[in-house]
């Protein structure tokens, strides 16, 4: 009684937090690839590449939805506020704008056979979120940065042996910008453009033996072209409105991940997450009727020539009894924006990550919440190829708050 009454209020607890998260808002958060993918794995760091058991393993790691018999369902979202002080070209500082973007998650794993298993997920996998007042100092470059995607990943994973798993399937993303920026002190233009790209996962996951597990995922490069308008508050000779296509490359990566289970309360995982950022050359506006100031020919080229980067992540989990599960991870992100190429959207350096979250198990249903701390490291810039000037990113931080519940036939 006493413990159906314990579970009772943390569900209780757990129904008000996803009321309160259920906020209105884009569907982005502050960087640009997102792995808050499910509460359970942004608590511990997203470190659940080699353990991959529950649902959310269809974005983490497909391979390893051959751990999960029956029918499994999971949907949920994380609550994203960034914010960043900015100081553009010596000018006083400027807070960026604290909105809230709620990136969903839904996912449903089927048992076809006894060696055969389907996934599908819908979720979030790259975003930007970054506004700023409509008079701050670096306005004629953006005063407002909104990338948005969702995926539908469809999986077929098999189990190869009792021990060695593996899953392919396609990735659809739609992708949708909405660029704003004032090139004159008396003109706003506005740039929203929509499409899709198709690329590809592959993964697999191995268990050694009750303690030990290994996994790895492979996400294909995405080339997007997508189209919409330009529109400005007045036109004028120099700005007229018309058709815009952008056109970008989204970057392959690579996530590998090994879990412990020392006994049968303790789960741990380390993962490296390398994301090949040099796909990610340029951004390219083609405009149906180009700006005359400043004077351009043919389309207008946003060179970025990042790096490669690593993201190490750690993470763990506890069964403090047999229906609550407290979790807890950290990560550390590097910057793929060399010297040189910085620019407004994205306010960013290296970043740290500290999470925690629990787990409530209800007989087939489980809810998970999670609290994340994103910290970047303070940035200083020299005029560049965006012609910024001198300016400085500080306290450029994010807060997250993550639910997702999950069903089992």
């Amino acid at each position: 009684m006493t413990t159906d009454r314990a579970k009772a209020r943390f569900s209780i607890c757990v129904l008000t937090l996803l009321c309160l998260l259920c906020l209105p808002g884009a569907a982005l958060s502050g960087g640009f690839a997102l792995y808050e993918y499910g509460a359970r794995a942004n608590a511990m760091g997203g470190a659940t590449i080699a353990l991959a058991d529950d649902a959310s393993a269809v974005a983490y790691n497909p391979a390893g939805i051959t751990q999960l018999p029956g029918t499994r369902i999971m949907l949920g979202a994380t609550a994203i506020a960034p914010t960043a002080d900015v100081r553009a070209a010596g000018d006083s500082k400027t807070t960026t704008q604290t909105n809230i973007y709620t990136p969903p998650h839904v996912f449903l794993v089927h048992q076809a056979g006894e060696r055969a298993w389907l996934g599908v997920g819908i979720y979030t996998r790259f975003g930007v979120g970054t506004q700023y007042g409509y008079q701050w100092a670096g306005r004629s470059k953006v005063y407002r940065a909104e990338l948005t995607t969702y995926s539908l990943a469809p999986n077929l994973a098999l189990k190869l042996t009792d021990s060695l798993s593996f899953a392919f399937g396609p990735e659809l993303m739609y992708s949708a910008g909405d660029l704003r920026s004032r090139p004159t002190n008396t003109t706003d233009s506005m740039i929203n453009v929509n499409g899709f790209g198709i690329g590809g996962q592959l993964a697999l996951h191995y268990v050694y033996n009750d303690q030990w597990s290994a996994g790895l995922t492979y996400h294909t490069s995405q080339k997007h072209v997508d189209n919409g308008n330009v529109r400005y508050n007045s036109e004028t000779a120099n700005f007229q409105n018309g058709d815009i296509s952008l056109s970008l490359t989204l970057p392959a990566s690579y996530a590998l991940g090994i879990a412990f289970k020392p006994d049968n309360k303790w789960k741990l995982e380390a993962d490296a997450i390398f994301t090949q950022w040099q796909d990610y050359e340029k951004m390219v506006y083609s405009y149906e009727k180009k700006p005359l100031t400043p004077a351009v020919s043919g389309d207008i080229v946003k060179h970025k020539d990042w790096r490669n980067v690593w993201r190490f992540q750690l993470g763990g989990e506890y069964m403090a009894t047999d229906w609550l599960a407290l979790r807890a991870g950290f990560v550390w992100d590097q910057d793929p924006v060399r010297k040189g190429y910085e620019d407004y959207m994205l306010p960013s350096s290296d970043r740290k990550i500290y999470s925690t979250g629990f787990g409530i198990i209800n007989g087939p249903l489980t809810y998970d919440v999670s609290i994340m701390y994103l910290q970047n490291n303070h940035r200083s810039i020299d005029k560049n190829t965006e012609n910024m000037g001198a300016s400085e990113f500080s306290k450029s931080r994010a807060y997250m708050a993550g639910f997702s519940v999950g069903y089992m036939f």
